[in-house]
């Protein structure tokens, strides 16, 4: 569009990417690194959006991972009790069956009923709204996050394109395990003598420290997952802002919110509080969120038809009319339902809300993958290409002129 030059977005947004990593490092969520980038972004759109807030959420973080350390301890202990023939095996049991129904809730369908049992920590989502030049019909929401992720060790080693197995196998084994205890307390502890069971349990070991040992403690630069987005969103509504007294380049109806989730990696918690707020206000009128996430390979433009490891359907509307755009501009886009194990957005969150919402990602989605930086230490600015920003600002600007004119006609 006429006065829009997205190559020149793109290239700041890189670069104001790249500076906020260089001067917060990683910012897992509820630490001070990501509470200060919160501000700081929200110190950004006050400066140019007829509102801003920088809200303080309730967040647990160590709710979402615990499950990963809780269920290879309880197999460890219960074959310690399952070779000893000790009718103690049962308390594991327990522990391994309460172990798969809490990953179930909280990794499978993001519920939070586990979070008040683990310590509290403050996030910080931030937002701002540019107000139409007359009255509001509709709103636009476009959003990323800025915490980052603790670095998957698999994925970072030279052994990532077997990240699928290491976290699918060891459940065979949680399930067998639960099989064979509940036949060892049943009063059949002689299956201990067995040879299937010894080389299952010996087969076992590595897929075990493998999984236990999965997440380090420390976070990564998160520039591609997923700072750049709400950098890129924030400079896009930077330049909607200036355009305010141009009659042929400002939007008549559509109020757009430039949001920055945190706790996107803590299973959603900042989108999810974030919707639980506002969503009631912004019901009273259409609104559809447009959301970003994982920014990398401009060849890999996929969008989401589903969220939340494929139970949460998002806008079918709305990946169509994205696609349309994608296309106009010479983008080749893939629908993508997110499989099980792929985990969620913060998309699927306004979802729940009943509000229109999808997310475009930019990365491999093959089970079998080699080349990511996704949740490593070199998740920095040079792995992203710089025509993926591009195209994403493009296509947001677009998305917001298809609804201006929707709802003029």
């Amino acid at each position: 569009m006429k006065g829009m030059d997205f190559t020149e977005l793109a290239k700041n947004s890189l670069k104001h990417t790249d500076e906020l990593i260089h001067e917060f490092g990683p910012r897992l969520a509820g630490t001070k690194q990501c509470q200060k980038v919160g501000e700081k972004l929200g110190q950004i759109l006050s400066e140019f959006c007829d509102e801003s807030s920088v809200e303080d959420i309730e967040i647990h973080p160590e709710s979402f991972s615990f499950y990963i350390k809780f269920l290879p301890l309880m197999y460890a202990v219960g074959s310690l009790f399952f070779y000893l023939r000790s009718n103690w095996i049962i308390v594991p049991l327990i522990g391994m069956i309460f172990g798969i129904f809490m990953m179930i809730s909280i990794f499978g369908f993001y519920k939070h009923f586990f979070d008040r049992f683990f310590p509290k920590k403050i996030g910080k989502n931030v937002y701002g709204c540019i107000e139409p030049s007359k009255d509001v019909h509709q709103q636009v929401i476009l959003s990323g996050h800025h915490d980052s992720a603790r670095e998957i060790r698999i994925l970072a080693s030279r052994f990532q394109k077997f990240y699928a197995p290491a976290i699918f196998i060891p459940y065979f084994f949680f399930l067998y395990a639960i099989i064979i205890f509940i036949i060892a307390i049943s009063g059949q502890f002689n299956i201990v003598s067995s040879t299937f069971i010894t080389i299952c349990n010996i087969i076992s070991l590595p897929f075990m420290i493998v999984y236990i040992f999965m997440l380090s403690s420390k976070g990564t630069p998160g520039a591609g997952d997923n700072l750049i987005a709400s950098v890129m969103v924030i400079e896009l509504g930077k330049k909607l802002a200036s355009l305010k007294h141009s009659n042929d380049l400002y939007l008549n109806h559509t109020r757009v919110i430039l949001a920055s989730f945190d706790a996107e990696e803590a299973g959603l918690r900042g989108a999810a509080a974030f919707m639980e707020t506002h969503y009631k206000k912004w019901q009273k009128i259409p609104t559809y969120h447009l959301n970003f996430d994982s920014l990398y390979n401009v060849d890999q433009f996929h969008i989401l038809t589903h969220d939340i490891n494929g139970t949460i359907p998002l806008s079918q509307e709305m990946v169509d009319d994205v696609i349309k755009i994608a296309t106009k501009h010479g983008i080749s886009f893939s629908k993508f339902s997110m499989t099980f194990g792929g985990g969620g957005t913060d998309a699927a969150e306004s979802a729940r809300k009943g509000i229109a919402a999808t997310t475009i990602l930019a990365m491999p989605t093959d089970i079998v993958r080699e080349g990511l930086v996704y949740h490593t230490r070199n998740d920095t600015v040079d792995s992203i290409e710089s025509e993926v920003i591009e195209g994403c600002l493009n296509i947001a600007w677009d998305f917001l002129w298809l609804k201006e004119k929707q709802i003029e006609s």
